[in-house]
């Protein structure tokens, strides 16, 4: 087995949360350092005030998800080292002038159980998840893994190279606020270059198999997400119902609403109701119910009109049921595009691993990923970007908890990286 897969196995092994990634950043941490690398942790790495509260840990979380990366194996040092944040960030500075590139790693995980079942490679080959409600079913694993893979590699290039290449490894990927904290503490502002990889896209909006690429994607969508709190009255169903105000139903309500919006003609639209809580009992008229929203544009004005449509709706839903709402919004990931000429970049550099076969120029995301927060500052620093699609066969598709992948991708994928940063970085002769 190789040192990637190796990495990936571990990392799919101790799979943590948003902003509960202590084990996941410690190793990357140790691991980067084992290089060469001076590595930058928590705050250093992640603006702490731009995470939002309803992603914040209490101090009491924090202390027993550092306690926990240490029972899992984790180095204390490092462990400490994060300051109760996740995140870390290796600079390969060169020491010759040149351009400043940035690559972007998730390290989070999804927050539902892995199956344990004969059959399933993990399950079969000991590297099942052990911590619950945790499950690499994304890849970010095998981002991880391909990163640290890289990052070993520059080392050993480093004196053919010039100028710097920024390593993130990025905590909340799924959730909200990873790319933007790392934005907002600066650490993209002189970037001119920005690469990110993602394993199991699409092409030709059909899922990319072993041996393919796609070298960017143009189709992100925006993602916002609502708690939406229904404000209701309870009362007996019998004895006094016309005191009720019925917040369970008016949830329901809203929700069958909210999915009949209309699509929109200019691109890509998506509504969803992922979560609905009601109610304290069966003969109680449910005065509270907690509804979970998002949804996503592939423009501004997309985005705009889906959000007016799920207001007017809630508005109307009050009404009607005479109750009140109030709601956390959790802001916006942006929509984005990779740039044809940093594609081209990719493209020459695929070519030149034998492993891909089939080499798109563009591919599909159909969805939404936080990268697109620094693709879009590199843009507006005048610079270019692309988000990679790693073809790969897989168990299923992504977000199933039942979800693995061809690691043969991964050499491959850390390859293409590194002749895409060496035509970026080549230096003088």
């Amino acid at each position: 087995m190789n040192k990637l897969s190796e990495y990936r196995r571990e990392f799919h092994k101790y799979p943590e949360n948003g902003w509960h990634e202590f084990r996941t950043s410690a190793r990357v941490a140790e691991i980067l350092t084992g290089m060469g690398y001076e590595v930058a942790m928590g705050p250093d790495v992640i603006e702490p005030a731009s995470v939002g509260e309803p992603e914040r840990l209490t101090q009491e979380q924090v202390k027993a998800e550092m306690e926990r990366a240490v029972a899992q194996g984790a180095n204390p040092d490092f462990v400490a080292r994060t300051n109760g944040w996740p995140g870390v960030m290796a600079v390969l500075d060169t020491g010759r002038p040149g351009p400043v590139s940035a690559m972007r790693f998730e390290i989070d995980c999804l927050p539902y159980d892995e199956p344990q079942k004969a059959g399933y490679r993990p399950f079969d080959e000991g590297y099942l998840s052990c911590n619950p409600q945790s499950v690499h079913a994304c890849g970010h694993d095998g981002h991880t893994a391909i990163g640290l893979g890289i990052a070993g590699e520059l080392q050993k290039r480093k004196e053919h190279l010039c100028g710097k290449i920024k390593l993130f490894f990025q905590p909340a990927e799924e959730t909200f606020y990873g790319a933007q904290s790392i934005v907002d503490k600066g650490h993209l502002d002189d970037v001119m270059n920005f690469i990110a990889v993602h394993i199991a896209l699409s092409a030709e909006n059909k899922p990319l198999p072993s041996h393919t690429v796609a070298c960017g994607c143009r189709d992100f969508l925006s993602d916002r997400q609502l708690d939406v709190y229904l404000e209701g009255r309870a009362a007996h169903p019998c004895g006094a119902s016309q005191e009720g105000r019925n917040a369970l139903l008016a949830a329901c309500s809203a929700a069958l609403n909210i999915h009949s919006i209309a699509p929109h003609e200019a691109g890509l639209c998506r509504v969803n109701v992922g979560e609905i809580h009601a109610g304290v009992c069966a003969n109680t008229i449910a005065p509270n119910a907690m509804m979970r929203i998002e949804y996503r544009g592939q423009y501004p004005e997309i985005s705009a009109y889906a959000g007016k449509r799920i207001f007017d709706i809630l508005d109307g839903t009050a009404k009607a049921y005479d109750l009140t709402y109030h709601y956390v919004d959790y802001g916006e990931v942006p929509a984005g595009a990779s740039d044809p000429a940093m594609m081209e970049i990719i493209q020459r550099a695929a070519k030149k691993v034998p492993w891909f076969e089939t080499v798109y120029f563009e591919g599909n995301v159909g969805g939404t990923d936080d990268a697109a927060v620094m693709l879009t500052k590199v843009q507006q620093n005048g610079g270019i970007g692309t988000y990679v699609g790693i073809g790969a066969d897989t168990t299923g598709p992504v977000h199933n908890p039942e979800f693995d992948f061809d690691e043969d991708c991964l050499p491959a994928a850390m390859e293409l990286c590194l002749n895409a940063l060496e035509e970026l970085h080549a230096a003088e002769a």
